[in-house]
């Protein structure tokens, strides 16, 4: 694999953050809404809805030390969060078109090698599945198979193909295969269309958005050499290889996925819980005559109308564009995702970046849920001081700010009963895998 001029990351995900809160009592295996306090006898309680362990935090609170406040000093509660993975589903929805046997193949060959593998290899363990939205068969026939490990058709020469390609797509615990012809413009209009119909051979009756889950982060990667042109609802999306109309395709797809499932796809556009990634037939990005393939074009980027050149891998001739694919660069920069040509025939850097993503989108994101109090006690959250120490040495002190629009690279705001990171903070924290975090504040008494 080339070397990449970005940097992608592997973020540390076992880092433990001790919460030290400033009141509470008892002791409380799990987690509930707020976390846990005492009731006026002492008792532990456990109040409210989804709290850190349904966010994916394993919570034990217990007590000891002294606070703040009031007559009698309340209790100090330590909170101990062991950071374990979002779920991430990853679409693949690849054109079965007649150019695409040879893009298909490489599909087959690094699906494997240079994504399931990473993924694997990530600790703690993510929990994520992948969806294949495709034709099932043979790559000469530009269909797909998956071979082992992540799909379950033998492989025996490890050369990422199956071995023989059996009657139906043989799914695992990590891989599903929803059996549906993509043609050569149609993909989003697919995706939208068959959310929740039957693939054409049965074998997901309830459609391919059954397969997904409501609580994982979705990746969306579409993989073709041609255009965006197709009907939705009698509505015609056509990016017409143009930088204007691609994004109103874009427009068009995001409100359409969002709509159809606001609680998989996010409510708003400011809360998309999905990325678009793009394999289709762009001009390469950041060529150089030992690099003439380039690299994987970031969302930084704007659209180009220009196409790749089919010529430029020296082991392998590329596959020939049809259109640069417009609208879904547009869904790529409207999502943060990446782009790469179709016409390099070696998608590695790609998988590898694609990969990685997914270790970085199922991060546990930099919230905490404010414990309720003991009875006759109210949080002075005025006073909330955020340590974060590293291998038992203080770092940094995050001071409370107004709100996420006044985030500072040191700050922190609390809003509806949770206390979050701004995004320079988090980033610092989830990279550490020693990370610490104390949570100070005082309580006051209720005055009856």
């Amino acid at each position: 694999m080339r070397n990449l001029a970005f940097r992608t990351g592997l973020v540390g995900l076992t880092s433990a953050l001790w919460l030290a809160w400033g009141c509470g009592g008892g002791s409380i295996d799990g987690g509930g809404s707020g976390g846990g306090g005492a009731d006026s006898s002492g008792n532990a309680t456990n109040s409210g809805g989804a709290g850190a362990a349904d966010s994916g935090q394993v919570v034990t609170i217990g007590t000891g030390g002294t606070g703040q406040g009031g007559d009698d000093a309340c209790a100090a509660v330590s909170q101990e969060a062991d950071l374990v993975s979002r779920p991430v589903d990853i679409v693949f929805v690849i054109d079965n078109s007649g150019s695409m046997g040879d893009e298909i193949e490489e599909v087959e060959k690094q699906i494997n090698a240079n994504f399931a593998t990473i993924i694997n290899g990530a600790n703690p363990p993510i929990d994520y599945r992948v969806i294949m939205v495709s034709a099932f068969g043979s790559f000469q026939s530009r269909e797909i198979c998956i071979a082992q490990p992540l799909g379950g058709v033998p492989d025996a020469d490890m050369d990422g193909l199956c071995d023989s390609i059996p009657a139906a797509p043989v799914e695992t615990m990590n891989f599903f295969h929803y059996d549906q012809r993509i043609s050569s413009v149609d993909a989003l209009c697919r995706l939208i269309d068959r959310y929740s119909i039957a693939d054409q051979a049965g074998n997901h009756p309830m459609g391919w958005g059954f397969l997904l889950r409501q609580e994982a982060f979705k990746f969306i990667v579409v993989i073709t050499d041609d255009r965006v042109i197709c009907s939705n609802n009698g509505t015609l999306w056509n990016d017409n290889n143009t930088a204007a109309d691609g994004q109103t395709v874009a427009t068009q797809f995001d409100t359409a996925l969002r709509t159809l499932d606001p609680a998989q796809f996010g409510a708003d556009a400011m809360n998309r819980q999905y990325s678009f990634w793009s394999i289709i037939s762009q001009q390469e990005f950041m060529t150089s005559p030992t690099d003439p393939l380039g690299e994987p074009v970031p969302p930084t980027e704007p659209i180009t109308a220009n196409e790749c050149s089919p010529n430029l891998n020296p082991n392998k001739p590329g596959g020939f564009p049809s259109n640069p694919g417009t609208g879904y660069q547009a869904l790529s920069i409207m999502t943060g995702g990446y782009r790469y040509p179709t016409c390099a025939l070696d998608y590695t850097d790609l998988f590898t970046l694609m990969a990685q993503g997914v270790i970085d989108g199922a991060q546990v994101a930099c919230e905490f849920e404010i414990p309720e109090p003991p009875e006759g006690e109210t949080l002075d959250l005025d006073t909330v001081e955020v340590i974060y120490s590293s291998m038992g040495n203080e770092q940094a002190t995050y001071t409370q700010v107004a709100s996420e629009a006044a985030c500072t690279p040191n700050g922190f705001y609390i809003a509806d009963g949770t206390i979050t990171l701004c995004p320079d903070a988090c980033s610092v924290v989830q990279a550490d895998e020693d990370a610490k975090l104390d949570l100070r504040f005082d309580c006051l008494d209720i005055v009856q």
